[in-house]
């Protein structure tokens, strides 16, 4: 048994050092490919931890750029707005005058003026931008009063005792003279006292022979005037 054990060693030694080298090439093999797929995933993993940090700095430069685009809006809208002052009256609980912004409304000054329970704001228009100098007249329910009376700023508040129509520099009375704005009793009397020393007016330009009438008062007062 152990002769025939013996001879068949001898008779397949030779494949028996192939298949052992078999085995070692085919180990090297698969230690290879173990190797190159480990780095395979490392590189993925390297890749992927690269992409995700340069879409996080994508983001944040986005998000800061666009922080710092809201905030020159901000600084560009605060710096073109000015302040402006309006005078409250009327059917309020706090009338006074108020500091505001050019791009607010009356809406906003009469949030803070607070209405009485008698306001009426059918004659106001309460999206109207605030201008400076605006005086803002609330009624009451039940008073007559037009928009132009309710709302008005401080040029349309200064009464206007030019006439509707024409003087006559011949004709007219102390009184009738001194309704022309910018024309007082004593420019008046120096008219009267002309017209009776040298004469009825022949024409609105001898205005300008009237003492205390030069030719800016004159520019000022001719179209109110006919002879």
């Amino acid at each position: 048994m152990l002769e025939q054990l013996k001879h068949y060693y001898n008779q397949y030694k030779h494949f028996s050092w192939l298949l052992v080298i078999a085995v070692i090439v085919l180990a090297f093999i698969l230690m290879k490919l173990h190797s190159d797929s480990s780095n395979q995933e490392i590189e993925s993993t390297a890749q992927n931890v690269s992409n995700s940090h340069l879409d996080n700095d994508k983001q944040n430069f986005s998000n800061k750029r666009e922080s710092n685009k809201e905030a020159d809006t901000e600084t560009e809208a605060n710096r073109k707005t000015k302040v402006v002052v309006v005078d409250v009256k009327g059917a309020v609980e706090h009338p006074d005058i108020y500091e505001m912004k050019d791009n607010q409304r009356i809406k906003d000054v009469l949030n803070k003026a607070k209405l009485t329970s008698k306001a009426d704001l059918t004659t106001i228009n309460l999206s109207e931008k605030l201008t400076d100098q605006k005086m803002i007249f609330i009624p009451e329910k039940g008073q007559n009063l037009t928009t132009s009376s309710s709302i008005s700023t401080s040029s349309t508040q200064s009464t206007n005792k030019s006439p509707q129509t024409k003087v006559n520099l011949n004709s007219a009375k102390e009184n009738e003279l001194t309704t022309v704005n910018g024309l007082g009793p004593s420019k008046a009397k120096a008219i009267i006292e002309f017209r009776e020393t040298k004469g009825p007016f022949n024409s609105v330009d001898q205005l300008k022979n009237v003492k205390g009438i030069g030719e800016k008062s004159f520019e000022k007062l001719k179209e109110y005037f006919t002879v």
